[in-house]
């Protein structure tokens, strides 16, 4: 673990709404009261250290407390090595992740989006209308049983994008794809145009809004610049405006990543989504609550025997 082994109040309350928002809606209304929860693991002090967190999990009965606190050890983890350019120990983080998921199966967000994988929200700090602050950290998992769920045709007309926030990707099993492009509108080769992505009211909530790719009439041609493959253990970044494309190479086992988006690390505008000109609209929709646990446990496994194969 390369986290500070304390955490002080103040600090602690930093993760509070942004996990909370990881969760299904109702959590929060399942969960201690902030203040309870301070007074439960701080009582009158300023500091905790990491142990005693682990300690309370070890004592208590409460899934829903348990499962908040191993995400908040998760997640603290994650940031820490990612602000300070540490190797993230795969070990260790997936198994606080995974604990704060499985501990409350039915308060899990996971959906699949257009990009073709199952996309589960662990943290979301935003502010305002600052977005250099936001900090977006999601769970990605691609695997063949998800193809029943999928328009695979669709995910790929519109698998080609760009990010409006710098993205990081650490790959925690199997291998990811990550293609990038370079663009030249109206060329006379052109096949692809760009697609505005249009949302519902549901966008506020996390992962679980529909949107529709409306095309905005403006041609481009795509130039290949690079064809990455990663493995686990790796990383790799997607700047932002940066048109890729990911997948994954794993068939029949399957690969998963931490997707973390930071608005500090840069950030533009609007992003951009390329389809067939040929399309002038479509509809892609986010499938809610498709359960990940039998995906959680056969990543489990293959972690498990990448580390004994060391």
């Amino acid at each position: 673990m390369r986290q500070e082994i304390e955490i002080s109040k103040t600090e602690f309350n930093s993760f509070y709404e942004p996990i909370i928002k990881s969760y299904n809606k109702d959590f929060i209304f399942l969960f201690e009261e902030h203040q309870k929860l301070l007074d439960l693991l701080f009582g009158k002090l300023a500091k905790v250290t990491i142990q005693d967190l682990y300690n309370f999990i070890n004592s208590s009965k409460n899934n829903f407390l348990n499962a908040y606190l191993y995400r908040l050890i998760g997640i603290r983890e994650i940031i820490y090595c990612r602000e300070n350019k540490f190797d993230l120990s795969i070990k260790d983080v997936w198994e606080w992740i995974k604990n704060s998921i499985i501990l409350i199966p039915d308060q899990i967000i996971s959906t699949i989006g257009s990009q073709g994988f199952l996309s589960i929200p662990l943290y979301k700090y935003e502010s305002g209308d600052d977005k250099s602050r936001f900090d977006f950290i999601r769970l990605h998992i691609w695997d063949d049983s998800l193809d029943e769920y999928m328009d695979l045709e669709k995910n790929k007309d519109f698998s080609i994008h760009t990010h409006t926030f710098f993205a990081q990707s650490w790959i925690l099993t199997g291998s990811v794809i990550n293609n990038t492009f370079d663009y030249e509108i109206n060329s006379e080769n052109s096949q692809y145009s760009f697609f505005k992505i249009q949302y519902n009211d549901s966008l506020n909530e996390v992962n679980q809004h529909t949107s529709v790719a409306v095309n905005e009439e403006i041609d481009v041609e795509l130039q290949q610049t690079s064809k990455e493959i990663h493995f686990a253990k790796g990383y790799y970044f997607v700047k932002q405006g940066k048109l890729h494309q990911s997948g994954h190479l794993s068939s029949p086992e399957a690969s998963a990543t931490f997707f973390s988006f930071t608005g500090k690390d840069g950030l533009t505008n609007s992003s951009i989504v390329i389809g067939p000109k040929s399309i002038k609209l479509s509809e892609i929709n986010r499938k809610v609550n498709i359960s990940p646990i039998k995906l959680l446990e056969k990543i489990d496994l293959q972690i498990k025997k990448n580390i004994n194969h060391e």
